[in-house]
């Protein structure tokens, strides 16, 4: 429902089906997982101008090699330029941040909130609240 509400054409529930059976010849893949779903990835982009943008590291280059795509790994770097340009979007409604989660600046609420994360399940953003 919330990737629908976000503008999602389509949504895949990770749980019970395979991209890989559901996609093919996509334009752009954006990673946030690495592993083996950034290989299997590779097998639904659009053969020679499919691109893959991870941000989580690089390809392993035997399984990139086997697929006639771009692929490129991107670091966050400090940008105070970017960091207004995303500002000003967001105040202008064309970018949302969904805040899944919100915890408190104690040493609970930081372990609670890394559990959170390392389950790769979190919905939105993991806020800290300094109280």
């Amino acid at each position: 429902d919330l990737l629908v509400g976000l503008g999602a054409d389509q949504v895949i529930d990770y749980k019970t089906e395979n991209f890989v059976d559901i996609l093919d010849e996509v334009d752009l893949v954006l990673d946030t997982m690495g592993g083996e779903i950034q290989n299997e990835s590779f097998r639904v982009l659009k053969p020679i101008t499919g691109r893959m943008i991870s941000i989580v590291g690089l390809a392993n280059e035997e399984v990139r090699k086997q697929y006639d795509v771009e692929f490129e790994s991107i670091w966050l770097d400090p940008n105070g330029e970017e960091l207004a340009e995303i500002a000003n979007l967001m105040s202008a409604g064309k970018v949302k941040s969904i805040i899944g989660a919100q915890f408190p600046l104690t040493q609970k609420g930081i372990y609670d909130a890394h559990e959170l994360s390392e389950t790769h399940h979190a919905i939105g953003k993991i806020v800290i609240v300094a109280e």
